[in-house]
């Protein structure tokens, strides 16, 4: 029995090895993904400001490891640091285009619809 011990460790180490390679390429795309959503728009950067809000809450509240909330540090400081980086002519036209758009008025097609064949149309 001895002898499968030591292959058995064996074993577990290498599926860590590969579960910590899969975790850290999750974790890139993660922070990818984030860093040019936050590029895109000051919309997409208060999304994800708040999402990164309530995940360390979380981290927080559910005694996390310090290293779940360090990469959550991280990744607000990235996203930070690419709302600086962003043309604030092109922000505000956004926040321009967004109060437009919210503040157009909202058409019902179904109750449209409804009227046009109560009507006959």
């Amino acid at each position: 029995m001895r002898p499968t011990l030591p292959l058995a460790n064996h074993d577990v180490r290498h599926l860590m090895r590969a579960l910590s390679a899969d975790m850290k390429a999750a974790l890139a795309l993660n922070r990818v993904a984030l860093q040019a959503a936050a590029a895109l728009s000051p919309a997409f950067r208060a999304a994800a400001r708040d999402a990164l809000e309530s995940e360390m809450l979380q981290a927080r509240g559910a005694a996390r490891s310090s290293r779940a909330a360090e990469r959550i540090e991280a990744a607000q400081a990235a996203l930070a640091e690419a709302a600086d980086d962003q043309d604030p002519r092109l922000a505000a036209l956004e926040r321009a285009l967004i109060a437009a758009a919210d503040a157009l008025p909202t058409f019902d097609l179904d109750a449209a619809e409804a009227a046009a064949s109560a009507r006959g149309g």
